[in-house]
């Protein structure tokens, strides 16, 4: 064999094993993209995921100041009812003597004993209680009636 045709097969051989090195590289570096591309759609899916749930906090968030503001205004209103309602009371009692005579006068124990609950030892003593406020609560409407009759 020649010089020339040595040198060829050597030369061939380098080829093929560049061939072969680059097409092992190759596989590793698309195997590579393949981890980065899953990685990367993950991370997509986790971004999604949390603007979504950042969308749901902030309508929530919207909702709930609307909810509290709201809210204010009917506290705002009932605090005017009550002062409004306080007014009426003080000047009924200023001008009408049987109000205040009534507005003064002690409450029937029948009242009293609704601001009174027992402690229930059992289940058992919860409807005894319920069919006794019950009761006392028909009494002191029949006896604010009779208030109101006179």
């Amino acid at each position: 064999m020649s010089k020339l045709m040595i040198v060829l097969v050597v030369l061939l051989s380098l080829a093929v094993s560049g061939l072969f090195l680059v097409k092992h590289k190759n596989a590793s570096l698309r195997a590579s993209l393949d981890r980065a591309n899953n990685v990367a759609s993950g991370q997509q899916t986790t971004i999604t995921m949390l603007k979504n749930q950042l969308h749901v906090a902030l309508t929530r968030a919207d909702k709930n100041e609307l909810a509290q503001v709201a809210l204010r205004q009917e506290l705002e209103n009932a605090a005017k009812r009550e002062a409004q309602r306080e007014k009426t009371i003080t000047r009924l009692l200023n001008e009408n003597e049987d109000f205040r005579r009534w507005y003064g006068a002690g409450l029937p124990d029948a009242v009293r004993r609704l601001h009174q609950r027992p402690a229930c030892t059992d289940a058992s003593d919860c409807p005894q209680r319920r069919l006794a406020r019950k009761w006392a609560f028909a009494r002191c409407r029949a006896v604010t009636r009779r208030r109101t009759a006179i």
